[in-house]
């Protein structure tokens, strides 16, 4: 009976070189449970969980990774289609008029390690770039992965990392805040394929059954629920992003649920310490690129100063809901 060997890296660090899907699974198969066990408590070392997190990336260019063309309503990896060395996905909890969902960013972190358990730490123990977005995670003093068959991503964590006290809505949304995370970065780095279903099995210190948060038991295969994604989700810019040039480039995804979108945008009043006074509205077309969303996309000329692009779907007397708002510069 095989076992897997699972890698446990300082939290900080991605890999130098990116290892092929290929070779990777030719060392790492998950034959048994037993076998996973055997491998964690064997190899486990502790890790410090301190992630260094950058900047957001100037660019003005909606986009420009991709992630326009990307499909966030599958439960796998999709939306993460494109391979990227230094960036690395993570997801957060935001909240929204009608309720929490998970909202992605992209961070730029140290090119050293494992990226799938650089991404788990870093949701724990980062801050988002965006004020309007949270974690319910504590830092991990140790986190590792591994990839195997099927998809199947193993992710093991200390139990440190659950410290916070949920109640079961909470709990389950952690949860696949960690599945969205873990298959997104695996997938990012070309470890698993994004048109097929992923999977992620949790272990804490090694062992299944762990009861996270007091609220759910770990240790079987858990998929990406699709409804959990925001329902409006703004991909480019990034809060905080600066822009160079006149012309700044919007872009972001909706779920099925959303059927129009408007947009408005913001001019800080004494650098955004007073608000934001509104500057221009609009709306935007929908293109639909499956049936479970769409995208849109918006293009403005403005005069330097500090601004804020919200969209939502309208609704009753004015209302704006699932709103997704981003800061940004112009220069």
């Amino acid at each position: 009976m095989a076992a897997i060997v699972l890698r446990h890296r300082n939290p900080p660090m991605l890999p130098a070189r990116l290892e092929t899907r290929r070779r990777f699974r030719r060392h790492l198969s998950i034959r048994a449970v037993i076998g996973t066990f055997l491998a964690l408590v064997l190899l486990a070392p502790v890790l410090s969980a301190c992630t260094a997190i950058s900047t957001p990336r100037p660019t003005a260019e909606a986009g420009a990774d991709g992630g326009v063309a990307e499909d966030l309503s599958q439960p796998t990896g999709a939306a993460e289609s494109f391979a990227s060395t230094s960036q690395v996905p993570v997801y957060w909890l935001g909240g929204t008029s009608d309720g929490t969902y998970l909202f992605r960013e992209y961070r730029l972190l140290p090119a050293a390690g494992d990226s799938v358990s650089t991404a788990v730490s870093a949701m724990m123990s980062a801050r988002p770039l965006d004020p309007d977005y949270d974690t319910p995670w504590r830092p991990a003093s140790r986190v590792g992965s591994a990839i195997g068959d099927n998809n199947t991503v193993t992710v093991d964590v200390s139990s440190d990392a659950f410290g916070a006290q949920l109640g079961p809505e909470e709990a389950e949304l952690a949860i696949q805040q960690l599945v969205y995370t873990a298959t997104g970065a695996a997938a990012n780095a070309g470890l698993i394929p994004t048109d097929q279903q992923s999977r992620v099995i949790i272990l804490v210190d090694g062992h299944t059954q762990y009861r996270a948060f007091g609220q759910i038991t770990l240790g079987e295969p858990i998929s990406r629920q699709p409804e959990r994604a925001a329902p409006v989700w703004v991909i480019d810019p990034q809060d905080g992003t600066v822009v160079t040039g006149s012309t700044v480039r919007a872009a972001g995804r909706v779920t099925s649920v959303v059927h129009r979108i408007s947009w408005e945008i913001g001019r800080a009043t004494d650098d955004g310490k007073d608000g934001y006074r509104r500057y221009r509205t609009g709306t935007s077309p929908l293109q639909s690129d499956s049936a479970n969303g769409g995208t849109f996309s918006l293009e403005e000329k403005l005069p330097p100063g500090n601004y804020r692009v919200t969209f939502f779907e309208p609704g009753d007397g004015g209302s704006q809901r699932w709103a997704d708002s981003k800061t940004f510069t112009m220069r």
